[in-house]
This record gives structure tokens, sequence and C-alpha cells, in this order.
């Protein structure tokens, strides 16, 4: 039954994109994001319901006299329009070329939804609306997990929908962390008192999640996005007062475990403030019982492999294989870089075959960063271009917010801009200890920033325009048509 309603409802509306094409980049984005195909059990599982999205999307705007095709000459599309090239001739030059060419094919399909983002979405209402398409899409399954963390009592780790980017319990976290500040921008946005209160317990919920995923990375962006908003706040007191009754809400509902795991590296942050939220500082209480012949719960956690190979003794870390596979992996980046500073290995650089090449007796692991993934695969220059991306991406936001924050009509750009950015903080910051340096997400939200500029100024001159030609008529005085009585007959006129 699932998989029939989806298909109706993806089949049914490509006669309404190929009228309207915008609808083809909400589509795809709800594709994209939700993977609803996922949810289903039958046919619908495997099919690629995005690939007709997004070839009757790009014939509809084709055939469209409306829609020009022509992008805005500005500096992050052009940097964008440059790393996109980059990582091309990176695939041409690549250490693994079959790989490369995979990742590369992944790669471009993203980047072909972006440049129709680009070409399409102009208004705000288009804006709006694929916003809270993304915000919908992520947050459901945030929701969905902050339900499962309550009923499973956060003893199990909440993963993303399967074969996606954000399939793993950390790069589910990150995703979230990304999402919910879009899901503020709605609620701030808003003035009915029950959306709001919606909106707020979806944010909990979702917060619950990121908890529930057992991410440090997560954690660390949940925590930096607070930061960072409280310090961006007008209502600092309010703010500091919501973060401070939910963040220990949330940590309660947690089992030990999960205190267990994040506290040291709570502590290893010297957060006092964050570690003092926890219920007890069980790195100073859990050592090993030698002589039980069944230790409690908490010294079990520390036997057993948890996932990510932390084996943890009296608080101490004696062995975390996780850290010292990123180590590994970022060694093996800069060992690449150095060798191919100007192309570095291309996409899959980080393969068994690599790491024999120039760090041999390592086992693969992935990047781990998504700043030494770029190094590692695109090399020096290749780092450069996307970082000069994501900055001048940010400018333009930053400028959108200083604009348009006292400026009642464009104000929900501002709001909006500052959300965005908010998010990427969070994508910064859990990408420390991340390789998700093309997911689709952050090349959306550095769009959206180069959109709304371009929206903003647009707006922006045309009021200039209307205003100057107000002027210049008041400057002239009005005129106003004098209607003579019928047959009468002015002087000098026959």
């Amino acid at each position: 039954m699932r998989d029939l309603l989806l298909t109706l409802i993806i089949f049914g509306s490509l006669p309404l994109i190929l009228i309207r094409p915008h609808y083809g980049v909400y589509m795809w984005a709800w594709l994209t994001y939700m993977t609803p195909h996922r949810l289903a059990w039958g046919f619908a599982y495997d099919f690629r319901f995005n690939y007709f999205v997004a070839i009757v999307t790009i014939i509809a705007i084709i055939r469209s006299k409306e829609i020009k095709i022509r992008l805005p000459m500005v500096l992050p599309l052009l940097l964008w329009m440059l790393f996109s090239f980059w990582t091309s001739l990176t695939t041409i030059l690549a250490l693994e070329p079959f790989s490369a060419r995979q990742e590369w094919d992944r790669f471009v399909k993203i980047q072909v939804l972006i440049f129709i983002t680009y070409l399409i979405i102009k208004e705000k209402k288009q804006i709006v609306t694929l916003v809270g398409i993304i915000a919908f899409s992520i947050g459901f399954f945030g929701f969905k997990g902050g339900l499962f963390t309550i009923f499973k009592g956060g003893y199990f780790r909440v993963m993303g929908p399967e074969y996606s980017f954000i399939a793993d319990n950390n790069t589910f976290a990150l995703a979230l962390n990304m999402t919910l500040p879009l899901s503020l921008y709605f609620m701030y946005s808003t003035k009915k008192i029950y959306i709001r209160l919606a909106l707020l317990v979806h944010n909990f919920f979702c917060i619950l999640a990121i908890f529930g995923s057992y991410s440090r990375g997560g954690l660390v962006a949940l925590i930096a996005m607070g930061t960072i908003f409280w310090v961006a706040s007008r209502k600092k007191i309010t703010t500091l007062i919501f973060i401070l009754i939910l963040a220990p809400l949330a940590v309660t509902m947690m089992p030990n475990k999960w205190i267990q795991r994040v506290s040291p590296m709570l502590e290893s942050l010297n957060l006092p403030l964050l570690t003092g939220l926890l219920p007890v500082n069980l790195t100073q209480k859990n050592s090993l019982n030698s002589s039980s012949a069944f230790p409690d719960e908490v010294n079990f956690i520390q036997l057993m492999d948890f996932g990510d190979g932390l084996i943890k003794k009296d608080a101490e870390i004696l062995q975390d294989l996780s850290i010292l596979g990123r180590f590994d992996a970022w060694n093996l980046a800069k060992t690449v870089a150095n060798d191919r500073p100007f192309v570095g290995g291309g996409f899959g650089a980080f393969s068994q075959g690599v790491f024999d090449r120039y760090t041999p007796g390592v086992f693969r692991h992935d990047a781990h960063s998504i700043y030494f993934e770029v190094l590692g695969e695109q090399g020096y220059m290749g780092l450069l271009i996307w970082v000069l991306m994501h900055l001048s991406s940010i400018r333009s936001g930053l400028w959108v917010v200083m604009r348009c924050r006292h400026d009642p009509e464009l104000a929900w750009s501002a709001l909006m801009a500052k959300m965005i950015i908010l998010g990427l903080v969070g994508y910064y910051s859990a990408g420390i200890s991340l390789g998700l340096a093309y997911y689709d997400l952050p090349y959306h939200y550095l769009c959206l920033l180069v959109i709304l500029s371009v929206h903003v100024k647009s707006k922006i001159r045309i009021r200039n325009e209307e205003e100057r030609l107000h002027g210049k008529n008041q400057g002239r005085g009005h005129t106003f048509p004098v209607q003579w009585p019928a047959g009468t007959t002015l002087p000098g006129i026959a």
C-alpha cells in the first residue's frame, strides 16, 4: 500500500512539474533528504523516483519561456563552479580511477540539483517552501528518533534512513544539527502560539534524537550551535533559561552508558557547566571490580566493544580505535596531499590500496574529517577553493543579516540567513571528525545564502527605482485632467 501511494504521489506530480518547474526542485529535495521510498517495503524501496523527477524538471526548464537559463555571476557561485570543475579534473587523475568515477558520478548528481535550484528558486515563497521541505524531510526522522529514544530509554542508537548519506549515527546527528535552525526559523516566523509550541516540542525531540545517536561529534556540534545561538541572541537571559531547561531534561532521559560515553569528552573540552549537568560523574566512580563475579551495568559497558571500539577503564581511554583511525586517516590525507599537492588523490583516495601505497600496514579508515577529506582527495588547491566557496557564501549571508534585520519587508531573509549560517556552524563543528564533505545539504545551504543575497539586492534595487521615480513625480508636481462641460469652446480653438 505504501509503495502504491508513494508512486501515485510522485508520478502524479510530474504533469504539475512540467507546468511549474520549481515544483520539481521541491519534489527532488523531498526525495533526496527524506528518501520516502526507504519507508516502503515493496517495489518502491529501490525504485529511482528522483531520476524521473530530475528528467521532467530539466525538460520543463528547457521548454519554459519564463525561465531564463542565467546564473547570477557572484563570487560564491563562481567558486562553486570552479570547485565542481576541479573535482572533474582530480577524477581524471585519481589514484583509484574506478572508485573515483563512481563517487564523481554521485557528486555531479548533487551539483545538478544545486544548479537547477540556482536557476529556478528566486522569490520569497519559493525560498521559504524549499527550506520548509528540507526542514520537514530531515526533521521527520528527528521526531521519530526522539520518540524511539524515549520509548527505548536511550539504550539503542538512533540511525538515519538506510542507504543514504545519513544512514550512520554520526552523519544522522550532523544532519539533525544542521536542520534544527530551520525549525527555529519557522518557530520565530509564526505568530500562532500553538504552532510555536508544536515546533518547540519537535525541536526537543530532535535534540533527544541527537543524544540517542550516541554521536560525540553531534554533541560537539550541538554545543557549538547553542553557544553561537546564545551569543547572537538579543534575548540572552531568555535563551539561557531555555537552554538550561532543555539540556538537563534531555540528559536525564539518557541511560548510564550514554553518560559514560560522553562525560570524558565534556571534561576534555573543559566545560564544567555542561559536565555538571550530568546526574553523576561516572568517570570518577566506575572502576573495574575484578573480585565481582557479576559486574554492574556500567562496568559491563566498560568491558564490551561499544561499536566504535571504545574501551574504558577508570574513566581513562586506554584504547580508542576510532580516534586512532582518525589519526591514521588524517596522516594519509597529508601524505597524499604532500605527494600530489595540486590535484590530491581524487575521489576514493581513502581506499585500502592508497593506504597500502602511502602508509603500509595501516588498515583502511574513512576520512573522519570534511577538511582532511577535501585535502586528501582534492589537494591543497581544491581545499583552498572549497574553503573560499564556503567563506564567500557565508559572507553573502552575513550581508543579508546586517542589511535586512531592521527592514520590516526583508526581515524574514535576515532571520533565515542567520539560521542557515547557524546550521553551517553545526556542519563545520561536527565535520572536524566526520567525513561528509560531499553531502547534499551543505551545498544547498550555500546555494540558499547566495539566492537570498541576490533576492534581497533585487528587491532593494526595485524599491530604490520606485522611490526615484516617485521623487521625480513629486518634483514635477501633480497634474490633473480638466473635464469641460459638453459643448464648451475654448478661446482660439475652432
